[in-house]
């Protein structure tokens, strides 16, 4: 933890400095000050020096966040008092006695990291002119400030806060912020600073004043504006320590609690949840929707129904999985409050967490779902970007070299592609080698361009230029080809486009553009007139070559007797089919066979826990999870929605360690 203290001394202009001037010699004279013997540092601190450390520490209890009294609290004796009472001295009786004499000293008393002659410096580098620097200051008829910033010794060797050039950096990254916790005008602002090193710890001393001297006031709340600016630069480059394994302990530990997020977020997306009160509440939920007018969304209803809803939620919240995720999002969200210094937030009951207020309107949505009998397809988890074949090596030995070569530059230039770590002029070259075995023949080479320019990998997304490439490689008999082409362009709202090169794949025996284009005969979705013998028969050639979602939908419609005349045998045929490759919708179905309408409540509660995986991953890999760096949820969607008009996809930039891809 990067542990930042930052205090703010200051002196006033006019006659009030001699006042306090004197008040430090008053201090200074006082017994207690004097220095101890080695002998003596261990014995218990003296009554003298009790009575003087009060006496400080009730003029100046912003010394209360010293590193030295922190080691006097745990250990009082006459060493750690003696500490504590010189550092007071150092940090809030000295720049008292005289802006002229504090300036020097800071610049030049033993510990200084020196720049030649002295240690002083401003955003410039080193001071060139001492002198005038302390003239300057001496002179300024408005207040200074004399703010200390120290970190303790084990922080700062871990940060890398041991190097001048390091606070240098800090400093002037933070300025802006320092100048508005001040209320000084970035332009008005005038500081010096000097880093001092001791035994435990490192500071920076500042004289900080506005060339304006009716300008600048200092709140607490100034102070704690610039303590988290200055605190979020040290823990920007804490991370980095950790991406660069010079804190591995902490990486490994950040590694695991993504790791078991990712497995609890794939544990709901695919598991199974059965309980008789879900069902029960679910089921009243469904009543009691009907009977409400208005919007349908958790704001707008009723006190008696939100209240039902977050029963809902709370009994959703119990299962281990939700749970064990829900108390891992949380520790992270509290050692990130505690990384900034920052009081964690009180831990509420998932219903009544506002990051996760899209778990309510989820419940809503799929109990509307269930009363109003809407047919749900179930395939959120589908994986449908199959690769194309690689051509078959013909018998002419000359030929058969030819393609094994091409074969092997291809694969490595598509690994080199799809590696997120690999160096960006690797991927260029591995796009010339694609462009390179397309000219040579090798069409299969398209279709890798054509996901380069889709998803961005090595190039720029170019969406017009992945369509043309995906046209290439299906124009050459590449099935899945077509299929991508037809998806990239029912995104884009191409939908008579799209129909043409999704019937293509389809009549090519491709599984995936069979269903999807069942889906959207069956529905008359997008514009799509409706179909059902089409869309049965094509539903039916896509689960013939074993795909779980073509059963799982077959065995739905097989069940309702909706589009098809009702047949319980055949519906538990699909289901079985689809259950045998892990459907979890097709095995609740077969578990509550003789209940219908309680396994459609199931199957509501089923893709609650479902969609709460994909609420979990978009929560996890947020920044939402940062306390104090929350971004408003409609700020969001409205950035989303501009980054997919600029050609993004959906789930752009989002964290690969979290995040499954799904279509």
């Amino acid at each position: 933890m990067a542990r930042l203290i930052f205090i703010s001394p200051y002196m006033k202009g006019g006659r009030d400095a001699a006042r306090l001037a004197h008040r430090t010699r008053y201090f200074a004279t006082r017994e207690g000050v004097q220095l101890l013997k080695d002998d003596n540092a261990h014995l218990p601190v003296t009554k003298k020096q009790q009575q003087y450390i009060r006496r400080l520490l009730r003029s100046f209890p912003e010394a209360r966040e010293l590193p030295e009294h922190e080691g006097y609290a745990n250990t009082p004796n006459r060493q750690t008092a003696f500490a504590l009472i010189a550092q007071i001295h150092e940090d809030f009786i000295e720049p008292m006695d005289s802006r002229e004499n504090y300036l020097d000293y800071v610049a030049n008393r033993p510990g200084v990291k020196a720049l030649g002659e002295h240690g002083l410096w401003d955003a410039h580098g080193k001071v060139p002119s001492l002198e005038n620097a302390v003239a300057e200051v001496a002179q300024h008829t408005g207040n200074v400030w004399t703010p200390v910033i120290s970190l303790s010794r084990e922080n700062a060797e871990r940060l890398g806060y041991t190097d001048l050039k390091n606070w240098q950096e800090l400093i002037n990254a933070s300025i802006t912020d320092i100048a508005k916790g001040y209320k000084i005008h970035p332009d008005h602002l005038r500081w010096y600073a000097a880093l001092h090193e001791k035994e435990k710890h490192l500071h920076v001393h500042m004289v900080i004043f506005s060339t304006d001297p009716k300008e600048g006031f200092l709140t607490k709340q100034g102070i704690r504006s610039i303590k988290s600016a200055l605190v979020s630069t040290i823990y920007r480059n804490d991370r980095l320590h950790i991406y660069e394994q010079k804190d591995e302990q902490r990486g490994l530990l950040q590694q695991e609690a993504e790791a078991r997020m990712a497995t609890l977020i794939e544990q709901m997306a695919t598991g199974t949840l059965q309980s008789d009160k879900l069902e029960l509440l679910v089921a009243d939920l469904a009543q009691r929707l009907q009977e409400v007018s208005g919007k349908k969304v958790y704001g707008y209803l009723p006190p008696r129904v939100k209240r039902i809803v977050d029963e809902i939620v709370d009994e959703l919240a119990k299962d281990e999985r939700v749970s064990s995720a829900y108390a891992l999002w949380q520790d992270l969200r509290e050692q990130l409050c505690i990384d900034y210094n920052q009081t964690p937030p009180m831990r509420v009951p998932l219903s009544q967490q506002k990051e996760f207020k899209t778990v309510r309107n989820m419940v809503i949505r799929e109990t509307l779902r269930l009363s109003e009998m809407h047919f749900t397809f179930e395939d959120d988890a589908m994986q449908d970007e199959p690769e194309p074949e690689e051509p078959p090596v013909p018998p002419d030995p000359s030929a058969e070299r030819m393609i094994h070569q091409q074969a092997r530059f291809y694969r490595r230039a598509k690994s080199i592609l799809d590696a997120a770590d690999a160096d960006p002029s690797e991927k260029s070259m591995a796009l010339v080698t694609l462009h390179r075995l397309w000219e040579e023949g090798y069409t299969i080479a398209a279709h890798q361009l054509g996901k380069a320019y889709q998803d961005g990998l090595g190039i720029s997304i170019d969406r017009k230029a992945a369509a043309e490439w995906f046209q290439k490689s299906a124009e050459a008999g590449n099935s899945c080809s077509a299929y991508a082409l037809g998806k990239l362009l029912l995104e884009q709202g191409q939908i008579p486009q799209a129909l043409r090169w999704l019937r293509q794949a389809a009549e090519q025996n491709d599984p995936y553009a069979q269903y999807r284009l069942g889906k959207l005969l069956l529905t008359g979705a997008e514009g799509v007139p409706k179909d059902i013998d089409a869309a049965i028969q094509l539903l039916k050639d896509s689960a013939g070559q074993g795909n779980q979602y073509a059963q799982y939908v077959l065995g739905k419609l097989y069940l309702l007797g909706q589009d098809v005349k009702a047949d319980r045998e055949e519906a538990l045929r699909y289901f079985a089919q689809a259950a045998a490759q892990g459907n979890t919708y097709a095995q609740y179905f077969i578990d509550h066979q003789d209940d219908f309408s309680g396994a459609a409540a199931g199957t509501a509660i089923l893709r609650m826990l479902h969609q709460m995986s994909r609420i979990f991953r978009e929560n996890a890999a947020q920044p939402a999870i940062y306390a104090g760096m929350q971004i408003d949820k409609k700020r969001r969607r409205r950035l989303q929605e501009k980054r997919m008009a600029m050609g993004h996809k959906a789930d752009d930039h989002e964290d690969r360690g979290l995040t499954q891809q799904t279509q």
